[in-house]
């Protein structure tokens, strides 16, 4: 018998019936090439295009810095030529030549060394539609003028001068037009226009004045209210700015209140600047203002009996202003000048106020001294003596008499 071994057989082992079965895949070399080869190419396109771009920006911000740098500084220098923020102060000579042009201007400052840009320079004076009219000479010119100072520096210029000047208590219009004409200020026939014509009539003054329709008479409308002061003026300045400027001063010191202290004296502003006008013309001595003051109340109080003020100062005024000359002492002829300031010949109050008067007159006017007097007689030496009868007063005006010089 023959002893042979059963025949072994492969057999695949069983697939569980619920797993899937994997796709078949050929891994041949050509298969793998084409499909990595693509992936490597990709790979190296993008990074390529992340480092241009990088390059790029890098170049855009130097090119950014660098134009801004130039900019910048360009910017900087043209400013402080233009406005001359940080310049050398020693100063340079330049001397312009006739008929001169701003071509020749600029020229000579970058030769000087006072502008860096003339260009510029030419550019600016053209916006600035500046007319080039130089006027030739020898100037010393500060580098620290900037291009407008620098563009009128070779020109003509006005400077407008200020003066100070002092109205004296007791002046009058003539005696005021005669100042400012004097410091270079206007001319008499401007000053009388801007005090007669001109409207003024914000002021509450000067609308009562023209309101009381009493102006016909008078010399001068604003007479009185030109206050005395100490005032700074440009010699530029007009005529009508100048009365504006004292009127507005006479506002200020005249208070409301004294509005209503007229009222109750039954006068009227200009009543009362009147009256203060002839104690500042007929008192010397500040403690003397109110018994003048009451002399002039008690006689206007008291018409019957005494009609007229009979003050010498305003028959001076009458004769001032008709002749332009002050007389210097009043003699009896004066007293019959034929005017209706003077009060030797015409009934109570003139037409307006003789001088200008200052704050303490026109206080004493409102607030006089409570006295029997209706006269009153300025000595040689200026003191005043008050007498309450015409006696009384002829026997002080004798008094003094005897003792003036032969």
């Amino acid at each position: 018998m023959k002893n042979s071994e059963p025949e072994k057989k492969t057999t695949a082992p069983k697939r569980p019936q619920n797993q899937k079965t994997a796709p078949s895949v050929s891994f041949t070399r050509e298969s793998s090439r084409v499909i990595a080869a693509p992936r490597r190419r990709k790979k190296k396109t993008v990074n390529s295009g992340i480092v241009t771009a990088l390059v790029k920006t890098c170049l855009y911000l130097v090119f950014v810095i660098v134009v801004s740098v130039f900019a910048g500084y360009y910017v900087i220098t043209i400013g402080n030529d233009v406005f001359a923020f940080v310049k050398p102060e020693e100063p340079v000579m330049i001397t312009v030549p006739e008929e001169a042009t701003v071509e020749d201007i600029a020229y000579l400052l970058h030769e000087g060394g006072i502008i860096q840009y003339p260009d510029v320079f030419k550019l600016y004076a053209e916006i600035k539609e500046d007319d080039g009219e130089f006027i030739a000479g020898e100037y010393e010119v500060s580098p620290q003028l900037n291009y407008d100072q620098l563009l009128s520096e070779f020109k003509y210029r006005f400077v407008r001068e200020i003066v100070r000047i002092t109205i004296p208590e007791g002046y009058c219009v003539e005696d005021i037009i005669e100042l400012f004409v004097s410091y270079g200020i206007g001319d008499r026939e401007s000053f009388i226009h801007a005090i007669n014509e001109v409207d003024y009539s914000e002021f509450r003054f000067v609308r009562e004045l023209e309101e009381s329709g009493n102006l016909e008479d008078r010399y001068y409308r604003l007479e009185g209210y030109l206050y005395p002061d100490t005032y700074d003026f440009y010699t530029d300045a007009t005529p009508a700015q100048v009365v504006y400027k004292l009127l507005n001063n006479f506002n200020r010191k005249f208070k409301d209140v004294y509005y209503d202290r007229a009222k109750e004296l039954d006068l009227t502003v200009d009543e009362i600047v009147t009256i203060a006008s002839f104690i500042q013309e007929e008192a010397y001595y500040l403690e003397e203002f109110e018994n003048v003051a009451s002399v002039f109340h008690n006689r206007l109080n008291n018409p019957a009996a005494f009609p007229r003020l009979e003050s010498d100062a305003t028959a001076a005024y009458a004769i001032h202003v008709l002749t332009g000359k002050r007389p210097d002492r009043i003699v009896p002829a004066d007293l019959e000048v034929e005017s209706p300031y003077n009060t030797y010949k015409n009934d109570g109050l003139p037409p307006g106020a003789i001088s200008s008067p200052g704050y303490d007159a026109i206080v004493t006017a409102m607030y006089p001294g409570k006295t029997d007097y209706y006269y009153f007689y300025t000595k040689q030496d200026k003191r005043t003596v008050f007498s309450k009868t015409l006696a009384e007063h002829q026997a002080a005006i004798r008094a003094d008499s005897e003792n003036l010089p032969e």
